[in-house]
């Protein structure tokens, strides 16, 4: 009898466990529909957004021409020699100080030449 009373005492500890735990998936489920509907309200939201800014942007295109078709332009269109260019902007003399000396501004004929990291990032008028 001892050991039935055991069992029928584990059974019940088992039952209420269970109905906790029914009970605990509930809770979760219930807080899963609400977060489900404001993660749709802000999904929603966000698509409407995005469709405001493309239809903004594409009401507001402008062409841009970039500095590398610009360039294409006039070697091909105006047949204008790249490499003379490169010449005139850095004539030996100034490419030899610029290897020696490295980042800086360079005097050339009439304008002078930004260097950084070897690379010509401007070129200044000077004023006499």
């Amino acid at each position: 009898m001892k050991r039935n009373h055991l069992k029928g005492s584990q059974i019940k500890s088992i039952q209420v466990l269970i109905s906790k735990a029914t009970l605990e998936i509930d809770n979760i489920k219930a807080q899963q529909k609400v977060l489900q509907s404001s993660m749709d309200k802000q999904l929603s939201q966000l698509k409407k957004y995005q469709d405001e800014l493309l239809a903004l942007q594409m009401d507001s295109m402008e062409i841009i021409i970039s500095e590398h078709a610009i360039l294409r332009y006039l070697e091909r269109v105006y047949k204008l020699d790249t490499t003379k260019l490169y010449k005139e902007i850095i004539p030996p003399k100034v490419e030899k100080q610029i290897k020696e000396f490295g980042n800086g501004t360079y005097s050339v004929d009439g304008f002078s030449i930004r260097i950084v990291d070897n690379v010509v990032v401007t070129v200044l008028k000077n004023d006499n």
